[in-house]
Protein backbone atom coordinates (compact mmCIF):
# COMPACT_ATOMS: atom_id res chain seq x y z
CA UNK A 1 0.00 0.00 0.00
CA UNK A 2 1.06 3.58 -0.55
CA UNK A 3 2.57 5.15 2.52
CA UNK A 4 0.04 7.08 4.57
CA UNK A 5 -3.00 5.47 2.96
CA UNK A 6 -5.42 3.54 5.23
CA UNK A 7 -4.82 -0.19 5.14
CA UNK A 8 -7.49 -2.64 4.00
CA UNK A 9 -7.82 -5.70 6.21
CA UNK A 10 -7.83 -9.09 4.51
CA UNK A 11 -10.68 -11.50 5.44
CA UNK A 12 -9.67 -14.24 7.87
CA UNK A 13 -9.32 -16.88 5.17
CA UNK A 14 -7.12 -14.51 3.20
CA UNK A 15 -9.10 -14.96 -0.03
CA UNK A 16 -12.46 -13.57 -1.00
CA UNK A 17 -14.91 -16.25 -2.12
CA UNK A 18 -15.21 -15.98 -5.91
CA UNK A 19 -18.97 -16.64 -5.80
CA UNK A 20 -19.61 -13.66 -3.51
CA UNK A 21 -16.59 -11.53 -4.31
CA UNK A 22 -18.34 -8.19 -4.81
CA UNK A 23 -20.55 -8.72 -1.77
CA UNK A 24 -17.57 -9.56 0.42
CA UNK A 25 -15.59 -6.54 -0.77
CA UNK A 26 -18.59 -4.37 0.09
CA UNK A 27 -18.84 -6.02 3.51
CA UNK A 28 -15.15 -5.54 4.30
CA UNK A 29 -15.00 -1.90 3.19
CA UNK A 30 -18.33 -0.98 4.76
CA UNK A 31 -17.21 -2.47 8.06
CA UNK A 32 -13.91 -0.58 8.02
CA UNK A 33 -15.65 2.69 7.15
CA UNK A 34 -18.19 2.16 9.96
CA UNK A 35 -15.41 1.46 12.49
CA UNK A 36 -13.37 4.46 11.41
CA UNK A 37 -10.46 2.49 10.01
CA UNK A 38 -11.22 4.20 6.71
CA UNK A 39 -12.09 7.69 8.00
CA UNK A 40 -14.20 10.25 6.20
CA UNK A 41 -12.11 12.08 3.63
CA UNK A 42 -9.61 9.26 3.13
CA UNK A 43 -8.92 7.96 -0.37
CA UNK A 44 -9.41 4.30 -1.13
CA UNK A 45 -6.58 2.36 -2.77
CA UNK A 46 -6.71 2.33 -6.56
CA UNK A 47 -8.87 -0.10 -8.47
CA UNK A 48 -5.73 -2.05 -9.44
CA UNK A 49 -4.54 -2.27 -5.83
CA UNK A 50 -7.97 -3.42 -4.62
CA UNK A 51 -8.12 -6.03 -7.37
CA UNK A 52 -4.74 -7.41 -6.31
CA UNK A 53 -5.60 -7.21 -2.63
CA UNK A 54 -8.88 -9.11 -2.93
CA UNK A 55 -7.72 -11.36 -5.79
CA UNK A 56 -10.61 -10.34 -8.04
CA UNK A 57 -11.09 -8.68 -11.42
CA UNK A 58 -11.33 -4.94 -11.97
CA UNK A 59 -15.04 -5.14 -12.98
CA UNK A 60 -15.78 -6.83 -9.63
CA UNK A 61 -14.07 -4.00 -7.76
CA UNK A 62 -16.02 -1.43 -9.79
CA UNK A 63 -19.26 -3.22 -8.93
CA UNK A 64 -18.42 -3.04 -5.22
CA UNK A 65 -17.47 0.65 -5.42
CA UNK A 66 -20.74 1.48 -7.21
CA UNK A 67 -22.68 -0.27 -4.46
CA UNK A 68 -20.79 1.62 -1.73
CA UNK A 69 -21.49 4.89 -3.56
CA UNK A 70 -25.21 4.02 -3.73
CA UNK A 71 -25.11 3.52 0.05
CA UNK A 72 -23.66 7.02 0.46
CA UNK A 73 -20.36 5.73 1.83
CA UNK A 74 -17.95 6.74 -0.93
CA UNK A 75 -17.73 9.06 -3.90
CA UNK A 76 -15.63 8.64 -7.03
CA UNK A 77 -14.00 11.79 -8.34
CA UNK A 78 -12.86 11.81 -11.94
CA UNK A 79 -9.09 11.83 -12.18
CA UNK A 80 -8.66 11.83 -8.41
CA UNK A 81 -9.89 8.51 -7.04
CA UNK A 82 -12.58 7.26 -4.69
CA UNK A 83 -13.02 8.92 -1.29
CA UNK A 84 -14.89 8.02 1.86
CA UNK A 85 -17.76 10.50 2.20
CA UNK A 86 -19.97 8.74 4.73
CA UNK A 87 -22.15 11.07 6.79
CA UNK A 88 -24.24 9.39 9.46
CA UNK A 89 -27.18 11.77 9.08
CA UNK A 90 -27.43 11.38 5.32
CA UNK A 91 -27.23 7.58 5.45
CA UNK A 92 -29.76 7.31 8.26
CA UNK A 93 -32.18 9.79 6.71
CA UNK A 94 -32.18 7.98 3.40
CA UNK A 95 -32.74 4.61 5.07
CA UNK A 96 -35.46 5.90 7.39
CA UNK A 97 -37.31 7.65 4.59
CA UNK A 98 -37.25 4.55 2.44
CA UNK A 99 -38.48 2.39 5.33
CA UNK A 100 -41.21 4.91 6.20
CA UNK A 101 -42.48 4.95 2.63
CA UNK A 102 -42.37 1.16 2.30
CA UNK A 103 -44.20 0.66 5.61
CA UNK A 104 -46.85 3.27 4.87
CA UNK A 105 -46.02 5.60 7.78
CA UNK A 106 -48.80 8.17 8.22
CA UNK A 107 -48.95 11.83 9.18
CA UNK A 108 -50.21 10.80 12.61
CA UNK A 109 -47.27 8.42 13.08
CA UNK A 110 -44.73 11.14 12.28
CA UNK A 111 -46.23 13.80 14.52
CA UNK A 112 -46.80 11.53 17.50
CA UNK A 113 -43.35 9.99 17.26
CA UNK A 114 -41.67 13.42 17.14
CA UNK A 115 -43.65 14.47 20.22
CA UNK A 116 -42.69 11.26 22.02
CA UNK A 117 -39.04 11.73 21.10
CA UNK A 118 -38.91 15.32 22.28
CA UNK A 119 -40.69 14.56 25.54
CA UNK A 120 -38.43 11.58 26.12
CA UNK A 121 -35.31 13.69 25.63
CA UNK A 122 -36.26 16.38 28.17
CA UNK A 123 -34.05 15.08 30.96
CA UNK A 124 -31.10 14.70 28.58
CA UNK A 125 -31.59 18.26 27.31
CA UNK A 126 -31.66 19.66 30.83
CA UNK A 127 -28.54 17.72 31.77
CA UNK A 128 -26.50 18.12 28.59
CA UNK A 129 -27.50 21.34 26.83
CA UNK A 130 -24.57 23.72 26.41
CA UNK A 131 -24.55 27.49 26.21
CA UNK A 132 -24.15 27.17 22.42
CA UNK A 133 -27.22 24.90 22.27
CA UNK A 134 -29.30 27.52 24.06
CA UNK A 135 -28.03 30.23 21.70
CA UNK A 136 -28.98 28.08 18.69
CA UNK A 137 -32.47 27.56 20.12
CA UNK A 138 -32.88 31.28 20.77
CA UNK A 139 -31.59 32.23 17.32
CA UNK A 140 -33.98 29.80 15.65
CA UNK A 141 -36.86 31.12 17.76
CA UNK A 142 -36.06 34.66 16.60
CA UNK A 143 -35.55 33.60 12.98
CA UNK A 144 -39.08 32.17 12.86
CA UNK A 145 -40.62 35.48 13.88
CA UNK A 146 -38.34 37.45 11.59
CA UNK A 147 -39.11 35.26 8.57
CA UNK A 148 -40.93 36.98 5.74
CA UNK A 149 -41.48 34.04 3.42
CA UNK A 150 -42.70 30.48 3.83
CA UNK A 151 -39.17 29.21 3.14
CA UNK A 152 -37.58 31.46 5.78
CA UNK A 153 -40.18 30.56 8.39
CA UNK A 154 -39.97 26.83 7.68
CA UNK A 155 -36.18 26.98 7.89
CA UNK A 156 -36.54 28.60 11.30
CA UNK A 157 -39.04 25.98 12.49
CA UNK A 158 -36.85 23.14 11.30
CA UNK A 159 -33.79 24.72 12.92
CA UNK A 160 -35.66 25.17 16.21
CA UNK A 161 -36.90 21.59 16.41
CA UNK A 162 -33.54 20.16 15.40
CA UNK A 163 -31.71 22.38 17.89
CA UNK A 164 -34.01 21.15 20.66
CA UNK A 165 -33.40 17.50 19.76
CA UNK A 166 -29.65 17.87 19.39
CA UNK A 167 -29.37 19.71 22.70
CA UNK A 168 -29.88 16.28 24.30
CA UNK A 169 -26.51 15.20 22.88
CA UNK A 170 -27.80 11.69 22.23
CA UNK A 171 -26.68 10.89 18.66
CA UNK A 172 -29.34 8.32 17.84
CA UNK A 173 -32.11 10.61 19.08
CA UNK A 174 -30.68 13.36 16.90
CA UNK A 175 -30.71 11.17 13.80
CA UNK A 176 -34.34 10.13 14.32
CA UNK A 177 -35.36 13.71 15.12
CA UNK A 178 -33.75 15.02 11.92
CA UNK A 179 -35.78 12.59 9.85
CA UNK A 180 -39.04 13.30 11.68
CA UNK A 181 -38.59 17.06 11.50
CA UNK A 182 -37.88 16.94 7.79
CA UNK A 183 -40.87 14.67 7.24
CA UNK A 184 -43.02 17.12 9.21
CA UNK A 185 -41.80 19.97 7.00
CA UNK A 186 -42.86 17.96 3.95
CA UNK A 187 -46.34 17.58 5.44
CA UNK A 188 -46.62 21.29 6.21
CA UNK A 189 -45.52 22.30 2.73
CA UNK A 190 -48.11 19.97 1.25
CA UNK A 191 -51.13 20.89 3.37
CA UNK A 192 -50.65 24.57 4.20
CA UNK A 193 -51.19 27.44 1.75
CA UNK A 194 -48.27 29.48 0.41
CA UNK A 195 -49.72 32.71 1.81
CA UNK A 196 -47.06 34.63 3.74
CA UNK A 197 -49.78 36.03 5.98
CA UNK A 198 -50.90 32.53 6.90
CA UNK A 199 -47.37 31.47 7.82
CA UNK A 200 -46.68 34.56 9.93
CA UNK A 201 -49.97 34.15 11.80
CA UNK A 202 -49.41 30.42 12.33
CA UNK A 203 -45.90 30.81 13.72
CA UNK A 204 -46.89 33.70 15.98
CA UNK A 205 -49.55 31.49 17.55
CA UNK A 206 -46.78 29.25 18.93
CA UNK A 207 -44.25 32.00 19.65
CA UNK A 208 -44.88 32.10 23.40
CA UNK A 209 -44.40 28.35 23.73
CA UNK A 210 -41.15 28.45 21.78
CA UNK A 211 -39.95 31.22 24.08
CA UNK A 212 -40.98 29.15 27.10
CA UNK A 213 -39.03 26.17 25.77
CA UNK A 214 -35.87 28.28 25.41
CA UNK A 215 -36.31 29.79 28.88
CA UNK A 216 -36.94 26.37 30.45
CA UNK A 217 -33.76 24.95 28.94
CA UNK A 218 -31.77 27.97 30.10
CA UNK A 219 -33.23 27.59 33.60
CA UNK A 220 -32.49 23.83 33.65
CA UNK A 221 -36.09 23.21 34.68
CA UNK A 222 -37.18 19.75 33.49
CA UNK A 223 -40.82 19.99 34.59
CA UNK A 224 -41.21 23.38 32.95
CA UNK A 225 -39.61 22.15 29.73
CA UNK A 226 -41.74 19.00 29.66
CA UNK A 227 -44.91 21.06 30.03
CA UNK A 228 -43.84 23.53 27.33
CA UNK A 229 -42.85 20.81 24.86
CA UNK A 230 -46.13 18.96 25.47
CA UNK A 231 -48.17 22.11 24.93
CA UNK A 232 -46.18 23.05 21.84
CA UNK A 233 -46.76 19.72 20.15
CA UNK A 234 -50.38 19.64 21.26
CA UNK A 235 -51.16 22.99 19.70
CA UNK A 236 -49.08 22.33 16.57
CA UNK A 237 -50.83 19.00 16.05
CA UNK A 238 -54.23 20.62 16.48
CA UNK A 239 -53.29 23.27 13.95
CA UNK A 240 -52.07 20.72 11.43
CA UNK A 241 -55.09 18.48 11.80
CA UNK A 242 -57.36 21.48 11.76
CA UNK A 243 -56.73 21.60 8.02
CA UNK A 244 -58.15 19.19 5.49
CA UNK A 245 -55.18 16.87 5.96
CA UNK A 246 -56.02 13.20 6.20
CA UNK A 247 -54.55 11.85 9.43
CA UNK A 248 -53.91 8.57 7.66
CA UNK A 249 -52.22 10.19 4.65
CA UNK A 250 -49.02 8.22 4.06
CA UNK A 251 -45.50 9.40 3.40
CA UNK A 252 -45.61 7.10 0.37
CA UNK A 253 -48.38 9.29 -1.11
CA UNK A 254 -47.25 10.45 -4.59
CA UNK A 255 -47.72 14.06 -3.49
CA UNK A 256 -44.84 13.64 -1.06
CA UNK A 257 -42.37 11.66 -3.15
CA UNK A 258 -40.47 14.54 -4.79
CA UNK A 259 -40.46 16.66 -1.62
CA UNK A 260 -39.18 13.80 0.53
CA UNK A 261 -36.35 13.14 -1.91
CA UNK A 262 -35.41 16.82 -2.04
CA UNK A 263 -35.28 17.20 1.73
CA UNK A 264 -33.29 14.02 2.25
CA UNK A 265 -30.73 14.94 -0.41
CA UNK A 266 -30.34 18.50 0.92
CA UNK A 267 -27.00 19.12 2.64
Amino acid sequence: MTKGRPAISVPRDGIVSRSRSAEQIIEVLRDQIARGELPRGSRLPSEKMLSEHFLVSAPTVREAIRALAALGLVQSRHGSGTYVTAHTDDIALSSLATAAQLEGVTATDIIRLLETLNLGSVDYVIENATADDIVRLANARDAILAGQTREEILFGVESFLRALAHAAHRPLMGVFADFLVRALVVLEIEVFPESETFWRDWTKALADLRAEIVDAVAARDADRLRAAVGSYHGQATGKLFGTEIDREMKLSDPRFAAAVTELIMRR
